[in-house]
């Protein structure tokens, strides 16, 4: 190449240069906001993406049996810290539950395994020092994978131990309950439960069977208030995953079940058959997978890797129950703090500093595609704070919205964002009644 073709091509190829979008390997550092905000002026409406327009009909069609008071509206969702402390889902279960009626609590653990599990319509303590607590973890996961619906359980031979679960004594709802079935392990050495129900006489379940595999065991009482008390009796070991708690009503149900710090491919190590006739049982009409906040800093994780797998996990569910429909909510946002350089905490008279986390967008994205080729819809709960960098605000508003450690949010914050998420599911069931 020689005279004006090598000018030419000189020229040319530093005009795309020039004209390349700059990269750079230091993101921008924003400080957390000196001054309050107003908690009102946050969040973003964002509506529910369905590219098929047809991912929640199955649950539409069960809200509107529960209108014309035929039938339940089922709902199970599964998550980690967001739905672990039912902060943000016992909004959205509260004013399904006013509007389309209270058919009960749902499934819950028969003991808190940690620390910060809770369900607010109900009263939960246990013996904890006399139970075996299991979930998917470092310390405390099964090699069988026997978590059950749950993705936990819990199991003790101790004849001091024991469960106790109250209907609500101050809430609204979960205050009446005319159902409560347990579910249990069946196996060769199994002992027998005692299950009293308000201080009553002791009923005896055998959980000892030739072979092993999942038991139930169903109590019918008055629709009132109750407390059911669940302790071994001592002579074999008793392998509980979680007691129903429903009435015979038209209404909705809603199961949640949150492991703090889980990803969605946690539930790719239970045991299959056992999680399927679990979710089999609770025939819902919507299943809600919301995770994706841990997630976002497995930063060595690629995210071909996490769409693969995350991929499988909804496949999974919708091979179990292809009728019900399907719903992906998306992680909150979750800046990165910035570190000193001594590894040491920021003095409390200086501003944290933060950058946005590259992954958050990519992630959010695989999960979408996850979520549309499985005909599932989406639900983008980072938009709905005001996307990247949102939290800062939301940590700093007044009253405060998110928690300290600007990555979950305090009590007024899930409320806030339970209630967007409402008007969002609302929105498109009057969509569908209209048409």
């Amino acid at each position: 190449m020689k005279g004006p073709s090598l000018t030419l091509f000189l020229c040319a190829a530093l005009l795309v240069l020039l004209l390349a979008p700059v990269s750079s390997a230091e993101p921008s550092i924003v400080l957390a906001p000196e001054r309050s905000e107003d908690a009102q002026l946050l969040g973003q409406p964002t509506p529910i993406a369905d590219p098929s327009n047809k991912a929640l009909e199955s649950f539409y069609a069960g809200l509107r049996r529960a209108e014309q008071k035929k039938g339940k509206a089922r709902i199970v969702v599964w998550g980690a810290s967001h739905m672990a402390g039912d902060g943000f889902t016992k909004v959205v279960r509260h004013r399904l539950q006013a509007m389309f009626g209270d058919a009960g609590p749902g499934f819950v653990l028969p003991g808190p395994p940690w620390k910060d599990y809770n369900h607010r319509d109900l009263n939960l303590s246990y013996a904890k020092e006399r139970w075996d607590g299991y979930w998917v973890s470092s310390k405390h996961k099964r090699e069988d994978g026997l978590y059950g619906l749950a993705g936990a359980s819990i199991s003790s031979r101790d004849r001091r131990a024991w469960s106790e679960i109250e209907t609500a004594r101050k809430s609204l709802f979960g205050r009446l309950v005319s159902s409560a079935e347990v579910f249990y392990w069946k196996q060769k050495r199994g002992g027998d439960l005692w299950v009293s129900i308000d201080g009553g006489r002791k009923k005896k379940v055998r959980t000892r069977s030739r072979k092993a595999g999942p038991g139930y065991a169903r109590f019918e009482v008055d629709d009132a208030p109750h407390v059911f008390r669940l302790s071994p009796r001592g002579n074999g070991r008793v392998h509980l995953f979680g007691v129903a708690l429903e009435r015979d009503v038209p209404g909705v149900v809603m199961d949640v079940m949150g492991i703090n710090g889980a990803r969605m491919s946690a539930q790719l190590s239970w045991e299959e058959g056992l999680f399927a006739e679990h979710l089999k049982r609770r025939d819902p009409d919507l299943v809600v997978l919301a995770y994706g906040t841990n997630a976002l800093g497995d930063k060595r994780d690629p995210i071909d890797a996490y769409e693969s797998r995350i991929d499988r996990v909804i496949a999974k569910v919708r091979s179990i129950v292809p009728e019900s429909s399907c719903l992906l909510i998306g992680p909150s946002d979750r800046p990165v703090k910035v570190k000193r350089e001594d590894g040491k905490e920021w003095p409390e008279d200086e501003p944290r500093q933060f950058y946005a986390r590259a992954r958050q967008p990519e992630l959010i994205a695989a999960q979408k595609r996850a979520a549309f080729r499985r005909g599932c819809a989406y639900w983008d709960m980072a938009a709905a704070m005001g996307g990247e960098m949102s939290m800062l605000r939301w940590s700093h508003s007044e009253p405060r919205l998110g928690a300290r450690d600007y990555i979950h949010l305090t009590r007024a914050g899930y409320e806030r964002l339970g209630n967007m998420f409402y008007r969002a599911l609302m929105a498109g069931f009057r969509s569908a009644k209209a048409d």
